[in-house]
């Protein structure tokens, strides 16, 4: 190679990966050395004194049968739990956006699988942490001198769908949940499906863009338009709110439900003994708010008219549940960590 090139080409590179790391994209030394659950599940099997207790624990807890219920065998399967621990299995962690996440997320949960029973801890998220860059305050009038848009009109919401559909990823993403959440075509689990390969996928500029976009007092129609951006009436029907301890149920079921939730508590529930919001990461909380939407947890504004944030859920009918069904309910709709959030965004 002839001198001098070689530092160019370097040189090349790093601005060509520039963009992936201010966007926390590359995982770090950190988390490549912290094995897939995927992974470390194959070294608990090839291992006898790893593989039985391993084995024994998947009959305590089948998460893909129901929501996970205190067996009968309690202390045994603990017991298997803990000696797990020290195993390749005990720091094993998911990554987003994996192939075969729901696989990865099940193993994890297998061992962690204690988490949950008769509480609302879950214990801490499943996924690698990632590096986040640097907070850095969203402005929507950025996004649109960018996008050459005109300021002319003052619906943000509007003007944000219009951005997304000038942009050809953000356009295919927003037409394919649209086909099956329009009311014509309504399909209620597939809609919730496309609904989180949106925000999954989509450049951050544009879902925050949508989800974020401020309207002017008492306009409904703006309102609307960011409403139904994160949940389309056509998941959640016209009909009486179900009780948030079912829905909770119902998450607990399915592991990606489960692992998102898990995600949102740990870095979007952090309150001092006086109810402040403290020690979150801004980016990082909202990775794990987007990350909820699409799923029967999925956070919306409590009206077109309102930056109140809440589950589409009740406590009527919780009987003798009524503290643990407010406490569901109340961390979202009283969570300081969610206001700050939309202040920080809007």
């Amino acid at each position: 190679m002839p001198l001098g090139v070689q530092p160019v080409l370097s040189a090349l590179l790093l601005v060509s990966l520039l963009p992936l790391l201010q966007a926390g994209d590359l995982p770090t030394m950190d988390s490549v050395s912290v094995s897939s659950c995927i992974t470390a599940k194959k070294l608990c099997l090839a291992d006898f004194t790893c593989s039985t207790p391993f084995l024994y624990l998947e009959t305590c807890f089948p998460f893909k049968a129901s929501a996970p219920q205190k067996p009968e065998n309690l202390e045994a399967c603990l017991e298997a739990a803990q000696q797990l621990q020290n195993s390749s299995l005990g720091s094993c962690r998911c990554q987003w956006r994996m192939k075969n996440q729901d696989t990865c997320l099940a193993i994890y949960w297998t061992i962690h699988s204690a988490y949950g029973l008769g509480n609302y801890d879950l214990g801490g998220s499943p996924y690698k942490e990632t590096v986040t860059s640097k907070s850095r305050k969203f402005s929507h009038l950025n996004l649109f001198e960018s996008g050459s848009m005109s300021q002319s009109s003052p619906d943000l919401c509007l003007k944000s769908i219009t951005l997304c559909t000038l942009n050809d990823r953000c356009n295919k993403l927003r037409l394919a949940y649209g086909e099956v959440c329009s009311v014509a075509r309504c399909q209620p689990q597939k809609c919730q499906q496309e609904l989180r390969v949106f925000f999954e996928q989509v450049a951050d500029n544009y879902a925050q863009a949508l989800l974020f976009c401020p309207c002017d007092d008492g306009d409904d129609v703006c309102g609307a338009r960011r409403r139904n951006a994160i949940a389309p009436s056509c998941t959640s029907p016209a009909t009486d709110p179900p009780n948030c301890l079912m829905l909770w149920d119902t998450c607990l079921q399915d592991v990606l439900c489960r692992s998102r939730l898990a995600d949102f508590q740990m870095y979007c529930y952090h309150m001092d003994p006086l109810g402040t919001c403290v020690g979150i990461q801004p980016q990082r909380c909202l990775k794990a708010y987007m990350g909820l939407i699409g799923t029967v947890m999925t956070p919306n504004y409590i009206s077109n008219l309102s930056t109140d944030v809440a589950l589409n859920c009740s406590c009527r009918g919780s009987g003798n549940q009524l503290e643990e069904c407010m406490h569901i309910q109340e961390s979202f709709s009283r969570n300081p960590c969610l206001t700050m959030l939309y202040d920080c965004e809007s």
